[in-house]
């Protein structure tokens, strides 16, 4: 795999759909951590779309290697979901360059802080989003039963 070719953050297009399931579930199964709700969001990418949110894929020459979801809540709050990079793509950046261009999205439509929930086990997520100044808070999450973790940014 040639790890000179670029990253490109692009929109979610029908196109994509199987990739959102190739890049997520190996994750989840890997660490046990899949639940019906992740199998929601993976089979309709357009209510994050239809609710003023953002489903964005990094893409390597043609190959997509990795996405986030981003969730409008409400009250100025945005939710980061199902990031994820293949582990073919994995350690090039391309994560923080997917979270990075959520962060922006999120503030381009005027959010004012981004959660993030996650699991303990997620280590380079983990430390993507400490990069990227997010804090530890308190937990408690209504979608999620296996998640152990939540962070926040104020944008």
């Amino acid at each position: 795999m040639d790890s000179t070719v670029p990253v490109e953050i692009i929109d979610y297009e029908d196109r994509y759909k199987q990739d959102l399931e190739d890049i997520s579930l190996p994750w989840l199964l890997e660490y046990d951590l899949l639940e019906p709700v992740d199998l929601e969001m993976l089979a309709a990418p357009h209510r994050f779309v239809a609710d003023g949110g953002r489903v964005l894929l990094a893409r390597c020459g043609q190959e997509i290697a990795g996405m986030v979801m981003l969730e409008i809540q409400g009250d100025g709050v945005c939710e980061a979901l199902k990031f994820g990079v293949k582990e073919s793509y994995r350690e090039r950046g391309i994560g923080t360059a997917l979270m990075e261009a959520a962060i922006q999205a999120a503030r381009d439509a005027g959010q004012k802080t981004m959660v993030v929930t996650s699991h303990h086990k997620l280590k380079a997520a983990l430390r993507i989003y400490e990069k990227l100044g997010f804090e530890y808070v308190t937990y408690s999450d209504k979608w999620f039963q296996l998640s152990d973790i939540r962070m926040e940014l104020e944008l």
